[in-house]
């Protein structure tokens, strides 16, 4: 197949086989939404970043899941978590779902045993929110049986790296005080992230600061959902999707410049790059990945590398879907429950 790089719609839509539902929002989207958004004169931003990310969820995320319990609390930032750098402490927001009710704290005398997810959601380090990721955060309590813990982390521009890394840090490295508190005993705790939140997740995995404090051992397993894992942007599908499937390599890149603005090596932070001496003492990993994805061939190779490293890893990658296809339940219903399912068939074997 020969790269859609410099090729419209109608070229790359004949090479790549993709669900009708998807096709047809993807046409809408490139010969029409596109083409106004850029007639106006205007340039991607914050704003109309974050609106379409949300405005997607909101659209194509509809149907309501209950959950038994929501709840907000805060954990705090510690000095270890700075990472070094000169920033004031971040004391980070999250939100808790309960898929079912906790027992009565205050007639309680030990914590209740519980599972528990720490989940970071995507949005290219500049978009998402815990709101915007509300209904999918409930689905994957619901179905995994997890309390699903989501921090709002800070976001780039004007919270550049490593302000969402050490946020992320602060989250597990506060984890078990915020359950103790909420007199939840984890029986295991699982990490998991899509897109950037995977970047998240690989990275705090092979954090200092998360190896050095021990909690890495308390850590079951993790779950990358098409992870954003090469910030080099040297894979090949980057090119081979590069246009007219939503996520672009234009807009991946206005991703990363907004996200990295004091020079860092972008190789250095990219988890596809680690040594096997990172990698060989992490938890059980499931990687996802959607076939038709600029991000495909990365979450690919980033499996075979932890598998060479000795981690047990699986992992599933869903034909005829898009990248961010969790956030268009709407447009493929069955291949997001068959991702939630797998979820949990991942963590039941584990």
């Amino acid at each position: 197949m020969s790269h859609p790089t410099k090729q419209n719609k109608a070229d790359t839509e004949s090479q790549v086989e993709i669900l009708p539902t998807v096709a047809n929002y993807l046409k809408v989207l490139n010969e029409q939404v596109l083409p106004t958004f850029i007639k106006t004169g205007s340039i991607s931003n914050a704003i109309n970043a974050r609106e379409g990310l949300a405005n997607l969820t909101h659209t194509f995320v509809t149907e309501a899941v209950d959950m038994a319990l929501i709840v907000d609390d805060i954990i705090d930032c510690n000095a270890s978590a700075g990472g070094g750098y000169d920033l004031p402490a971040y004391h980070v927001p999250v939100r808790l779902f309960y898929p079912t009710l906790p027992s009565d704290s205050a007639n309680q005398t030990e914590p209740t045993p519980l599972p528990v997810m720490l989940y970071f959601h995507g949005g290219g380090g500049t978009a998402g929110s815990v709101s915007v990721y509300q209904q999918i955060l409930c689905r994957l309590a619901k179905y995994t049986g997890h309390i699903v813990v989501a921090p709002e982390y800070r976001l780039a521009p004007e919270n550049p790296y490593p302000c969402a890394q050490n946020d992320a840090c602060t989250a597990l490295l506060g984890l078990n005080k915020l359950l103790a508190s909420r007199q939840i005993n984890p029986t295991n705790i699982v990490v998991a992230g899509d897109s950037h939140g995977g970047a998240l997740v690989t990275n705090l995995l092979r954090d200092p600061r998360v190896i050095q404090s021990g909690i890495i051992d308390d850590i079951s397993t993790q779950v990358l959902i098409y992870p954003s894992v090469d910030f080099t942007m040297s894979c090949p599908s980057i090119e081979k999707y590069a246009n007219g499937y939503l996520l672009s390599r234009a807009r991946i890149g206005w991703y990363f410049d907004q996200y990295f603005q004091f020079g860092e090596d972008r190789q250095a932070k990219s988890a596809l790059f680690a040594s096997q001496d990172e990698l060989a003492h992490q938890p059980p990993a499931l990687i996802i990945n959607a076939a038709v994805d600029p991000l495909y061939d990365e979450g690919v190779a980033y499996a075979a590398k932890l598998s060479e490293a000795g981690v047990d890893t699986q992992h599933m990658t869903f034909d005829k879907v898009i990248h961010a296809y969790l956030n268009m339940e709407n447009l493929n219903p069955d291949i997001c429950e068959q991702t939630y399912q797998g979820i949990n068939n991942f963590l039941d074997s584990k």
